[in-house]
């Protein structure tokens, strides 16, 4: 484990992965979302927040940690002593589409480490974020809070949240286990807590397969981009508690202040994510 004076140094880090917005993956994400009229020809724009598909982050299976993820200190994720991961959302401004057969580059920098305590004891706040480019212009900048936790040995429920708003627009939603399994493999997301069933039960002590936050932020992106006709350009998100496998959830939307209020409520009625879209 690494003492907060340590890990200053790993602040403004940086890595370089490089794509191809290829036809088998854009195709793939096609069926997933079910848009049948998404054009598969080249240099067609695609959807947004679907740079999730490329430049993925690897590695052998030597360097993966327990929970199937790179085990922070394997790559430009630096070990702050705590080994249980959670995505506590962010930040996405959109400037440009990415193309199929367009070159693009995922540049990552550590932006932020930060040590904190909280009612289930210390951990860590990495500020991540993405620049996707094209050549030396950038596409999509994305801000990750991701947040390391010590083990735990029970699941402990967060203090139940409601918003009280009433949305002008809501449906409801629910995956399956083939769909989960579809998604972790378009975006190379080997987290087990979306796929083992005894791994979520026994070891992270969730009641069940979890739903991945970004393809809950996917459902609310594709929501705003449609009521801001194709322009939205900046999301901001914040992960509040889990969605799990079959939980029918719904999916709430209200224009406020000249942006658009998003939220996510689970199947208790309870928040699971909070976003503004401008």
């Amino acid at each position: 484990m690494l003492s907060e004076r340590e890990i200053v140094k790993y602040i403004g880090a940086k890595t370089i992965i490089e794509d191809q917005v290829d036809l088998t993956r854009v195709s793939a994400a096609k069926n997933f979302f079910n848009i049948s009229d998404l054009s598969l020809e080249g240099g067609k724009p695609l959807p947004k927040y679907w740079h999730w598909f490329f430049c993925w982050d690897t590695a052998t299976k030597e360097l993966l940690g327990g929970d199937g993820h790179i085990k922070p200190g394997n790559n430009i994720i630096p070990d702050t002593g705590f080994p249980r991961r959670m995505w506590g959302g962010g930040e996405v401004s959109f400037f440009n589409p990415l193309r199929l057969g367009m070159h693009i580059s995922r540049e990552i920098t550590i932006e932020d480490i930060k040590y904190k305590n909280g009612t289930s004891g210390n951990f860590s706040i990495v500020q991540v974020r993405n620049d996707y480019k094209n050549d030396e212009n950038v596409l999509v900048s994305e801000k990750q809070n991701l947040i390391y936790l010590p083990n735990r040995e029970k699941f402990t429920e967060l203090k139940k949240k409601k918003l009280e708003e009433v949305p002008t627009f809501s449906r409801k939603e629910a995956f399956t286990s083939q769909q989960l399994f579809q998604y972790s493999a378009l975006t190379m997301n080997s987290h087990r807590i979306h796929y083992d069933m005894e791994y979520c039960k026994t070891v992270e002590f969730y009641p069940d397969i979890v739903v991945h936050g970004p393809l809950l932020a996917q459902n609310l992106i594709s929501l705003a981009d449609e009521k801001l006709e194709g322009k939205l350009s900046k999301f901001q998100f914040t992960s509040i508690s889990p969605v799990f496998l079959k939980e029918h959830f719904s999916i709430n939307l209200k224009e406020k202040d000249k942006c658009l209020e998003l939220w996510i409520n689970n199947q208790s009625g309870e928040l699971s994510m909070k976003a503004k879209a401008t």
